[in-house]
């Protein structure tokens, strides 16, 4: 079921981002590194996601993970890239998640409900 969620989570992010314009949407993996969703959106901004169909709710380690696997050199020219992050968990997340994302304005949380549909973030 994970490919699938993943898939779906590419496909959502448009609508879950409706003040963006997205170039292109899909995964990335070099080495052990590896992203689920990386949206590039037409401002240069890189929308990096993980995705986690699991049982129990996604803790920070999933965020420091995707955090560390988005610090390698993006562009060709080793400038910069400006970042943002989502993270997409079917049983919700922790609380130290949770706080993270109130204190951040470049991170986002989206739960099953939201994934499914989109209005729902609304």
């Amino acid at each position: 079921m994970s490919p699938v969620f993943e898939t779906r989570c590419q496909d959502i992010l448009p609508a879950l981002n409706p003040e963006e314009i997205f170039t292109d949407i899909g995964r990335w993996g070099y080495k052990e590194h590896e992203v689920d969703v990386v949206g590039l959106t037409a401002n240069g901004t890189m929308v990096t996601g993980g995705c986690k169909f699991t049982s129990a709710p996604l803790d920070y380690s999933a965020l420091s993970s995707l955090e560390s696997h988005t610090e390698i050199r993006w562009s060709p020219d080793g400038t910069g890239v400006e970042h943002e992050y989502a993270l997409f968990a079917r049983n919700g997340f922790t609380q130290s998640v949770r706080d993270s994302a109130g204190d951040r304005d470049d991170l986002q949380l989206f739960n099953l409900d939201q994934i499914v549909d989109p209005s729902a973030s609304q």
